[in-house]
């Protein structure tokens, strides 16, 4: 049986929601190395855009680590997958000819294109791209890397 209730939120993006109460904050938390993950040769030319997008909004956060590379790798290649799913069954449409010539049946592109945007949004969320995943999220005076977060984490943990 898997675990139940809703995902555990990360101490960063915990603090970045302004959390102040020290028992909700999970101070002894496993840090990753910092850095932003390194983005693979092999991505095609979709997932490789994804990436820079996801590189653009989150990378200079501090919320992304090179540990979170696979996850990233995974977004991404889902969304290039569901654009392509997506485009085709677009231009096929929810209906196609089944084996016997009269006959309709459900055109299977359906249940890719619905699975490609289950995985993504569930990755996004992972990620903190989902509107509802960053709803609470407060981001450093200005944006700019660091500031007062990363002063805060360096004297506290």
């Amino acid at each position: 049986m898997g675990r139940r209730g809703p995902a555990p939120v990360p101490t960063r993006l915990k603090l970045l929601r302004g959390e102040t109460r020290p028992s909700r904050v999970n101070y002894r938390e496993p840090k990753p190395l910092p850095g932003l993950p390194e983005k693979p040769l092999d991505l095609a030319p979709a997932a490789d855009a994804a990436w820079e997008i996801v590189l653009a909004e989150l990378g200079h956060t501090g919320v992304l680590t090179r540990a979170d590379g696979f996850i990233v790798r995974g977004f991404a290649e889902t969304v290039a997958r569901y654009l392509q799913a997506s485009s085709l069954y677009a231009a096929s449409g929810p209906l196609i000819r089944g084996a016997r010539a009269n006959e309709l049946v459900r055109n299977p592109l359906h249940a890719i294109v619905r699975d490609d945007l289950a995985l993504m949004v569930s990755l996004a969320r992972e990620l903190g791209l989902s509107p509802s995943a960053r709803s609470g999220l407060r981001a450093a005076q200005g944006n700019e890397p660091g500031g007062r977060l990363e002063a805060f984490l360096r004297h506290s943990g």
